[in-house]
């Protein structure tokens, strides 16, 4: 009797701290973590409107407001707009708003849709509505690669969307002997081409690079293997082995791309090579999983990264951790966007808790067998403690 009212009283007393004592927070200051480059960019900023979908008094509105407020004190004449998306199914039609709380951010005739609470985001977003938009992606189709249909979890589609929504120029293009690119292309990207390349291929693509257009290979450990023409040209060399299923990367090396990135990447089925060119990511055993190098054309700088991993940025992946921020980040590289402005995430140094499939499977065990046989072998000691003592 006594224990239970031990443990009652312990109840209470939590209780009562959780309705009377206050929280106790670390908060950062937004100004802490603001570098020059993005002060320079609000200042600068011509007066922009925001388009908020969600109601006013909502829970994502409330949230989409904190995250506003410091902004909003430095750019006292922008305007925010509450839409109910319920009301307004064309717009929701016309900008492809898929969650409550996204946001499209206007500035004139020109705009960007922001679907994350990312200052980041946001300032490279700006930035990106004040510059020339003469730098396309080209997406090669027709090498039995990657697919762009809707509806289908490995596809990009969600992913073409998402740069279209962020201001980014692309299009997808069908692989054809002699394809002429637009002038404006400075960006091919081979999304996993499961065919093998042919010499005639292979010219266009070293002539491309002599032209200073960068190169972007998402390789897979299946599709690799019929590629040895294309792994020369990226100089890559296969391993036998690859990390099948889920791979979430936290830490990350040096690298330009990789700058003030603090949150996880969320992988599947990667494949690990080697290679003498800079690594991007390293997996626990310091194996590289992604590289670069910079190669000096006869019409300029040519950038070439190829990461072993195509379905991080596919329809199941792509909002999963930092996937999407990461492919702004590496597209920009390609573009030779240089000057982006690279933002951690204003919050706590890792208050975020991503846990890989061993560290689930380890708590899974701890509680659900560990912590069950103790508190057995404890009631078998006690009972045969009570029958000894009778």
């Amino acid at each position: 009797m006594k224990n239970v009212l031990l443990i009652a009283a312990w109840l209470l007393l939590v209780l009562l701290s959780a309705k009377t004592v206050p929280a106790w927070r670390v908060t950062n200051q937004y100004a802490d973590l603001l570098p020059a480059s993005a002060q320079q960019v609000l200042h600068q900023h011509p007066p922009i409107s925001i388009d908020v979908f969600a109601q006013p008094e909502s829970a994502a509105a409330v949230l989409v407001d904190n995250f506003l407020q410091p902004l909003l004190d430095s750019l006292p004449a922008a305007s925010v707009n509450h839409i109910d998306a319920s009301l307004s199914p064309e717009l929701v039609k016309q900008y492809g708003i898929q969650k409550q709380g996204e946001m499209v951010v206007h500035s004139g005739e020109q705009y960007f849709q922001l679907s994350s609470l990312s200052y980041e985001a946001f300032f490279n977003g700006l930035k990106r509505m004040s510059q020339p938009s003469d730098r396309w992606i080209v997406f090669l189709d027709g090498l039995q690669g990657k697919t762009f249909d809707a509806g289908q979890a490995n596809s990009y589609s969600d992913w073409l969307g998402a740069l279209k929504a962020a201001n980014y120029r692309s299009v997808v293009l069908n692989w054809q002997p002699q394809l002429q690119l637009p002038k404006m292309a400075r960006l091919v990207v081979l999304p996993s081409p499961a065919s093998s390349l042919t010499d005639a291929q292979m010219a266009w693509l070293e002539a491309q690079i002599e032209q200073g257009l960068s190169l972007f290979w998402l390789a897979d450990p299946q599709t690799a293997v019929q590629q040895p023409a294309l792994s020369l040209l990226f100089d890559v060399m296969r391993t036998d082995a690859y990390h099948a299923g889920r791979l979430v990367i936290k830490q990350y090396n040096e690298h330009a791309i990789n700058k003030d990135f603090d949150r996880p990447l969320d992988l599947y089925d990667v494949m690990p090579f080697v290679t003498a060119n800079q690594p991007l990511w390293l997996n626990d055993k310091q194996q590289v999983l992604a590289a670069s190098q910079e190669i000096s054309g006869a019409n300029g700088l040519s950038r070439l990264l190829v990461i072993g991993d195509s379905d991080f940025l596919n329809n199941s992946y792509l909002r999963s951790g930092g996937n999407l921020e990461m492919s702004f980040r590496v597209l920009d590289w390609l573009l030779q966007h240089d000057n982006r402005i690279d933002l951690p995430s204003i919050g706590l140094h890792q208050s975020q808790l991503h846990f890989s499939q061993q560290h689930i499977l380890l708590f899974a065990g701890v509680m659900l067998i560990i912590v069950p046989l103790l508190m057995l072998l404890l009631g078998a000691y006690f009972w045969y403690k009570s029958r000894r003592a009778r």
